[in-house]
This record gives structure tokens, C-alpha cells and sequence, in this order.
């Protein structure tokens, strides 16, 4: 990670930091460092160009009981690659303008594992803030995880 990126990491953790959060928190690992932010009920997007079909996705996440992620929507304008090919029940499924959205699917993770690179740039929607991941980390693998209050910290760098 070039010294650009690590000063952007070192000062988004430096503004939440301080940041007192009844709830859970997100949890972004990467070449180089750590960010903590807060986790609205809301949960948080990630979008991204997918690599192959070269249209917008988008996926919605919340913490889901356990600490574990929980994919609850996602929305895309190709049907191919990565597509789910069926829907599960309470699955809704729509098409409006050219976009795809699969809503109700309730998918738990321990974590996302994501491969960043200029390729497939991934831009993370959380708190009204938008952090583009590639820009603050550079190529490599992130981990993405929910955390209560108790695990912040613990074993991070921030």
C-alpha cells in the first residue's frame, strides 16, 4: 500500500475512533491496516463492476444474529456470471428499468473475502458515507465482518 493510501486508513480510523456506537460495528481488513465503523440497522452496500459482464452490482448487508453478515438484497443489470440461478423461499425477484433486484434473500457469512484490483473497483456505502475500498487499500484481499463493542480492537490494527 502505497504511503497515500496507508495516511487515508490511519485517518479514517483516527475519525471513528473515538466514535462511541451502541451496536455493531464493521470490521475492514486489508494490506496495510484496518478501518472500525459503525454498523447502522441499515447495514451497509457494496458495489462493484463485475469483472466479466462489465455492469454495476450492488449488494445489501446487515448484521445478522451471531455476528455473522447477512446478504439481504442484491441488484444487477446482466444475468450471467455470479447470478443466482434459482430463488430460495421468500425470494422476491423484479425487473425495472433494465435492473435486476433480488430483495428478502437472507444469505448469513461469517465475513467477505473480496479481491480488489483495478479490474473491479469495490465501493463501500455505510452511514451515509461512501469509501472507495481500492483507493484506500490498493490491490490484495479485504475482510469484511460485523464486531460487537467488546471484539473492536482486539486483535486490529488501527
Amino acid at each position: 500500500m502505497g504511503l497515500e493510501a496507508g495516511l487515508g486508513v490511519l485517518l479514517l480510523g483516527l475519525c471513528w475512533a473515538g466514535w462511541a456506537w451502541a451496536g455493531a460495528s464493521l470490521v475492514i481488513a486489508g494490506p496495510g491496516g484496518s478501518l472500525v465503523l459503525p454498523l447502522p440497522s441499515q447495514g451497509f452496500t457494496l458495489s462493484w463492476e463485475h469483472s466479466v459482464e462489465r455492469t454495476q452490482w450492488r449488494e445489501t448487508f446487515v448484521a445478522g444474529p451471531g455476528g455473522r453478515l447477512e446478504l439481504v438484497s442484491s441488484e444487477f443489470a446482466s444475468a450471467g456470471a455470479g447470478l443466482p440461478d434459482r430463488l430460495e423461499p421468500g425470494d422476491v425477484f423484479s425487473l425495472r428499468n433494465g435492473r435486476m433486484k433480488l430483495t428478502h434473500h437472507h444469505v448469513a457469512l461469517p465475513a467477505l473475502r473480496l479481491r480488489l484490483s483495478d479490474v473491479s473497483p469495490h465501493r463501500l456505502s455505510v452511514g451515509g458515507r461512501i469509501l472507495d475500498l481500492n483507493a484506500i487499500f490498493g490491490e490484495g484481499v479485504v475482510t469484511i465482518r460485523a464486531a460487537t463493542n467488546s471484539e473492536e480492537g482486539s486483535d486490529e490494527k488501527n
